[in-house]
């Protein structure tokens, strides 16, 4: 059976039962599915039986990745057309969030570096008053 069990744009990890008892899926669904177009990255752990598939949102399609992991799975068609009937609609992507990441990025780099610099220059001050002793 195949679950997806959580997806974002650009992300979804898959629950496979199967990949426990048969390490050629394993290799089998991380050369099909890592050959697909948009996929850049297929992460596997055998003993959860778990696969996570990082792709691009543009070039990738995460029906078509599922269809290809369903192809390959025992009793995986059963549990795709329920899943298909109990999806919920994708998430569109709206182009101002992509040209915002990078900004938000470097507010977060930003508050991050401030935020050490005060932690510093607190310690410094506590080290320095907590020596000199009058």
């Amino acid at each position: 059976m195949v679950d997806c069990v959580h997806h974002i744009p650009g992300r979804a990890r898959f629950k496979i039962e199967a990949l426990r008892r048969d390490p050629e899926l394993m290799a089998l669904i991380e050369r099909q599915v890592g050959s697909l177009e948009g996929v850049k990255m297929v992460e596997i752990n055998r003993h959860a039986a778990s696969i996570v598939v990082h792709y691009c949102t543009e070039r990738g399609a995460i029906d078509a990745i599922m269809d290809h992991i369903c192809a390959h799975c025992p009793k995986a068609q059963l549990n795709r057309r329920a899943s298909r009937e109990a999806a919920l609609p994708p998430v569109p992507i709206r182009p101002a969030a992509r040209a915002r990441a990078p900004v938000v990025s470097a507010m977060r780099d930003a508050a991050g570096k401030a935020l050490l610099k005060a932690l510093i220059e607190q310690a410094f001050e506590r080290g320095v008053t907590g020596t000199v002793r009058i």
